[in-house]
């Protein structure tokens, strides 16, 4: 049933991206007690409103309940929410770095000696397409760090990021 449910998602959003103009992608799906709870997690490359996901969940919401296969969804039986990544939480697919271009972001890595590290850099650019994936960032430093020494941008490989969150400026 989850692998139906999942198609119903993929084609639903693929639709709603045509008639927006703007291309819808799931950053997470949680499907479970067999398809009565459904939570999705969309965005797109320049943010998604509110009324996008309003709409996106309604149009699932109904090719489900006209589903025949799935009785419990054709009855209504579930719990569907379609919501936007919030503040704070953590980056899950590579695509979330293009909409964040400009912005501070704290990432967790490991380096050469397969050490943690964590940064927090402004993000100036991304290579989603290269071999190896990676970001670029611009090391933010202390008002004491930024008179001793010059701090070039980071190039991390995305294979090495653990985690990546977008800080919130104030």
């Amino acid at each position: 049933m989850e692998g139906r449910i999942r198609t119903v998602i993929d084609e639903v959003t693929a639709e709603v991206s045509a008639g927006a103009g703007q291309d819808i992608y799931l950053v997470e799906a949680a499907i479970r007690g067999g398809g009565r709870k459904i939570e999705l997690t969309v965005d797109t490359d320049r943010g998604i409103s509110i009324d996008l996901c309003a709409k996106l969940s309604r149009k699932i919401r109904e090719r489900l309940e006209g589903d025949v296969e799935f009785e419990a969804l054709a009855s209504g039986d579930f719990e569907l929410t379609v919501s936007s990544p919030g503040i704070g939480e953590p980056i899950r697919v590579p695509r979330q770095y293009l909409r964040h271009a400009g912005r501070l972001i704290r990432v967790v890595f490991l380096d050469s000696e397969e050490e943690r590290q964590e940064l927090t850099g402004r993000l100036l650019s991304t290579g989603l397409d290269a071999d190896e994936p990676f970001i670029v960032l611009e090391p933010q430093v202390s008002a004491k760090k930024k008179r001793s020494a010059e701090h070039p941008p980071v190039t991390l490989r995305l294979a090495d990021v653990l985690k990546s969150t977008v800080q919130i400026e104030f």
